[in-house]
C-alpha cells in the first residue's frame, strides 16, 4: 500500500506503508489496555470489599451499643413501674409479697406479673408461704399499666426474679439479689455475663434500685 504526502510545496512524495504492522501493534495495544483495566478491576473491587467489612462491622457495633443503652433506659422504667406497682398494690410482681427471695421468677409480659395490665384473680405461687396472689382488692387498687412493654431490644421478655444469683455462671456464686433482669444480646440464660439488670438493695424494708 503506497501513501502520499505533501512536503513544503514540492509537490507529492510517495511512501510505502505497511497495514499488517499497524494492526498488530494495535492489536497488542489493545490486549495489554484490556489486561492493565481488568487489574485495576479487581483492585478497586478488593478495596471496596474491604471498606464495606470494616464500614458493617462498625455499624454492628453501633447497634449493639445503642440497644444496650435502651435497655438500660427501660430497666429504670421497670424500677419505676415496680414501685408504682407496690405503692397502689403493695405487691411485687406475680403478686408476691415485697423483700421476699424464695419466690419464683416471672415475666414482665405475663400478665400475672401485673405491669402491663391488670392481674388474673387467684394464686400464682403456693408452695411457700406466704403465697403469691392478687386479691380483689389489689386488683381494685391497681392504676396501671404500668409499662408499655416487657421486652428488651433484642426481643426476649424482661423477667423479675427476687432471688437472682449475679452472673452465676461467669464468675461463681456470689448472694443472691433481686433484680429486673433480662437475658441480653445472647438471649441464652439469665446468669451468663452478658445480662443486664438492676439490683434491688434491702434497708429497713425500704427498697431502692441500683443500676449494675
Amino acid at each position: 500500500m503506497e501513501r502520499y504526502d505533501l512536503k513544503n510545496g514540492s509537490g507529492l512524495t510517495r511512501q510505502n506503508f505497511s497495514p499488517v504492522k499497524v494492526t498488530e501493534k494495535r492489536k497488542w495495544a489493545r490486549k495489554d489496555l484490556r489486561g492493565f483495566t481488568l487489574i485495576e478491576l479487581l483492585v478497586v473491587i478488593s478495596i471496596i470489599s474491604l471498606l464495606s467489612s470494616i464500614v458493617f462491622a462498625a455499624l454492628g457495633s453501633a447497634r449493639e451499643k445503642a440497644k444496650i443503652a435502651a435497655a438500660k433506659a427501660q430497666l429504670k422504667n421497670v424500677e419505676t413501674a415496680i414501685a408504682l406497682l407496690e405503692h397502689d398494690t403493695g405487691k411485687w410482681p406475680n403478686g408476691c409479697p415485697p423483700h421476699e427471695r424464695a419466690e419464683p421468677e416471672v415475666s414482665l409480659d405475663d400478665p400475672k406479673a401485673g405491669l402491663k395490665e391488670r392481674p388474673p384473680l387467684g394464686v400464682t405461687y403456693n408452695l411457700t408461704l406466704p403465697y403469691c396472689e392478687w386479691t380483689v382488692e389489689d386488683r381494685a387498687n391497681w392504676k396501671g399499666p404500668y409499662i408499655q412493654t416487657g421486652k428488651d431490644p433484642w426481643g426476649t421478655s424482661y423477667e423479675f426474679d427476687p432471688d437472682y444469683s449475679f452472673e452465676r455462671d461467669c464468675s461463681g456464686l456470689v448472694p443472691p439479689i433481686s433484680p429486673a433482669v433480662f437475658f441480653g444480646p445472647n438471649k441464652t440464660g439469665s446468669y451468663d455475663c452478658d445480662s443486664i439488670y438492676l439490683r434491688l438493695d434491702y434497708s429497713d424494708s425500704v427498697w431502692s434500685w441500683a443500676q449494675i
